[in-house]
């Protein structure tokens, strides 16, 4: 099953891998080759959730580029796609019934593709890290690889969260566009909708995604990963519930 899962996800993996090498790398060597046409822009943009005022460093320049602005966008809707068709595309294509006739649960069957999602999540995620490391060595700027790494592992975590509701959407929905539009719209309310308010940042996703102290201050931001657990393991289990219920 783990290879089935894979093959059919190789274009979308290849796709997303492509976009995050480029959204890693490319965007920090245009910022930094380039400061005044970014600076101006997108300080103001990202002080709204930074937790505490943005350094004017290379690492806020990395930490801005990639954990803040390509990273959840790529992988997040890597995610939604990735979860939209986990159980409506087999459904579509009448593989749903052979693989629930196997002497699996259905639990073992949707964790095994939701892990398997997971994990492609994790590679394409340290491979964007990898990317980073690499053009920073170019440009003359060692980085601290623990911190680059707890960064990672926080916005591979966050990441969970859009694949999580988009597995909910997919169990419901006949096909796997529905699920990509209501996830997109969910993500968007949880993540947008609250940086609108006075005082709203601590309630947007985004700010707990992206992280500054994981990256830039170096300490471990522990209110950010449980925070990012919790939102992740919501959906996973409210995708088991309805699985366990739903008719095929």
């Amino acid at each position: 099953m783990k290879a089935k899962e894979l093959l059919e996800a190789r274009w979308k993996v290849i796709t997303f891998l492509l976009l995050a090498l480029l959204g890693s790398a490319g965007n920090i060597l245009f910022s930094s080759l380039l400061p005044s046409a970014t600076d101006e822009h997108m300080v103001p943009m990202f002080q709204s959730v930074a937790q505490e005022p943005l350094k004017d460093t290379f690492e806020a320049l990395v930490w801005q580029s990639w954990f803040m602005m390509n990273g959840p966008a790529i992988l997040g809707l890597f995610a939604i796609l990735l979860g939209s068709g986990l159980i409506a595309n087999e459904v579509n294509k009448g593989t749903l019934f052979f693989l629930l006739s196997k002497p699996i649960s259905r639990d073992r069957l949707l964790l095994t593709k939701y892990g398997v999602s997971a994990g492609l999540l994790l590679i394409v995620g340290l491979m964007s890290a990898l990317t980073v490391v690499l053009v920073c060595l170019l440009l003359g700027h060692a980085q601290n690889i623990l911190n680059l790494l707890t960064a990672t592992g926080l916005l591979w975590l966050g990441t969970l969260f859009p694949l999580g509701v988009s597995l909910c959407f997919s169990i419901l929905s006949p096909d796997s566009l529905r699920p990509v539009i209501f996830t997109l719209l969910v993500v968007l309310a949880l993540t947008l909708l609250p940086m609108s308010l006075p005082g709203g940042q601590n309630w947007s996703l985004w700010h707990y995604w992206g992280s500054q102290s994981a990256y830039i201050t170096g300490h471990f931001p522990l209110k950010e990963y449980i925070v990012c657990f919790v939102v992740a393991v919501v959906p996973l289990l409210l995708a088991l519930i309805v699985f366990r219920r739903k008719a095929y």
